[in-house]
């Protein structure tokens, strides 16, 4: 665990993607609720999907970013997985995530674009004229933080990774910032 994991914004940022995480899928579940008695009783539901399609825009994006900090995304890493511990499978590892970083940053920059363009088209949905930027800014939030993630988690492995085999420093056997100075017993 770095610095930066142990700091006031780091916890409240995944306390905000829960609290966007549970707000959103009950706004979608409510919706969807609400859609299925409408349609029973044939009341007229109108439009409704507009207001669900930003809602599960943004679930989906809190999901993301939620899976970027629990790092429990869906992965193909069979080799990775299977190998034992050793300088080839910290490297494999380290070349995914950087990857993912750079892959992450294309994204982001994609996502920017869109956003910008959707403020500048001024596109609204067709019945209740919402901003299709309201949905959309979803994107640009959802993979800048998974991105913040995927550095932060980059930056541990390199670290790691130089202690453990470049410098031939088992990281377990270093003393923590809490036990610096002080005798082991």
């Amino acid at each position: 665990m770095n610095r930066l994991e142990k700091t006031l914004f780091w916890k409240w940022l995944e306390k905000f993607l829960r609290f966007g995480l549970i707000v959103t899928a009950s706004l979608v579940t409510l919706i969807t609720f609400a859609a299925v008695i409408t349609r029973f009783f044939s009341i007229n539901f109108h439009g409704y999907e507009e207001v669900l399609i930003i809602f599960a825009f943004w679930l989906y994006m809190f999901g993301a970013a939620y899976g970027s900090f629990e790092k429990s995304h869906i992965t193909a890493d069979i080799i990775v997985a299977t190998m034992p511990e050793c300088y080839t499978k910290a490297l494999i590892a380290m070349l995914r995530n950087t990857l993912s970083l750079i892959l992450g940053i294309i994204f982001l920059y994609w996502a920017f674009n869109l956003f910008q363009w959707t403020i500048e088209m001024q596109t609204k949905t067709p019945v209740w004229r919402i901003p299709v930027t309201v949905s959309q800014s979803s994107l640009l939030f959802g993979l800048s933080v998974m991105t913040f993630y995927n550095a932060v988690y980059l930056y541990d492995e390199v670290k790691t990774f130089i202690f453990k085999y470049i410098k031939k420093i088992d990281i377990l056997d270093t003393p923590s910032d809490d036990m610096k100075g002080g005798s082991i017993e």
